[in-house]
């Protein structure tokens, strides 16, 4: 599967998991970290660290993937929320290759 197709997959699980409406991701709560799966967590600590040594000016496109992924969660179930990070996370090294943060 290609880069793009799988972000786009993902952009689309996303929306789906939000009822395809940004008020019915404000309708949950934000998960804290040790809310999330597994997975969901090392994806997440796995960007921060990244933008952090780049600076978020440089990683802000990549950033904003990553914060729109994290405020989806909470409206998707937990099956949906580990497929979403998987994806993410086997996606990250190509995403954030141009930072050369890893």
């Amino acid at each position: 599967m290609n880069h793009v197709f799988k972000w786009l997959l993902l952009a689309a699980m996303a929306a789906s998991a939000s009822a395809a409406s940004a008020r019915s991701m404000h309708k949950h709560k934000p998960l804290a970290l040790e809310e999330m799966p597994p997975v969901c967590q090392e994806y997440f600590k796995r960007a921060e660290a990244c933008y952090h040594k780049v600076g978020e000016k440089k990683a802000l496109f990549q950033s904003g993937n990553t914060t729109f992924l994290r405020q989806s969660l909470p409206a998707a179930d937990e099956k949906q929320r580990v497929r979403m990070c998987e994806i993410a996370l086997h996606d990250f090294p190509q995403k954030v290759k141009n930072l050369n943060c890893e």
